[in-house]
């Protein structure tokens, strides 16, 4: 795993957390405990992914590194259906809305600081 990846996760994490502290502080309707760990499970897949697209891209075959993306993507993907479900049952159906737009927009920020380093990995090789 390149290191500037790690360090820009990191600093999304924390950039991302202050957000949800902001909020939480200026509407306490936001949840700040759910968004809190949706971040800390959104940048773990996201390390995760990244290294599993990384070790496919280095093989050289076309194949492993299609295989890898779509595990990348999918793992993902399915975390954070994963996560809103358990948010909307722990809730009992009464959830804050916009709690679950920020916590897919945490996805789509975390999604977007994979995309580049990997990018510029693949023009490399």
């Amino acid at each position: 795993m390149t290191r500037s990846f790690v360090i820009s996760v990191v600093v999304a994490a924390l950039l991302l957390a202050g957000l949800v502290f902001y909020l939480h502080s200026q509407n306490p309707a936001y949840d700040m405990t759910s968004l809190m760990i949706g971040n800390a499970i959104l940048a773990a897949v996201s390390l995760t992914s990244f290294y599993i697209i990384s070790q496919g891209m280095k093989t050289g075959n076309a194949n492993a590194f299609v295989r890898s993306k779509l595990t990348g993507t999918m793992m993902k993907f399915f975390v954070c259906i994963a996560v809103l479900l358990i948010y909307i049952f722990v809730k009992e159906k009464i959830v804050h809305k916009p709690s679950l737009f920020l916590f897919l927009g945490m996805y789509i920020v975390y999604s977007a600081i994979e995309a580049v380093p990997l990018s510029r990995m693949a023009k490399k090789v």
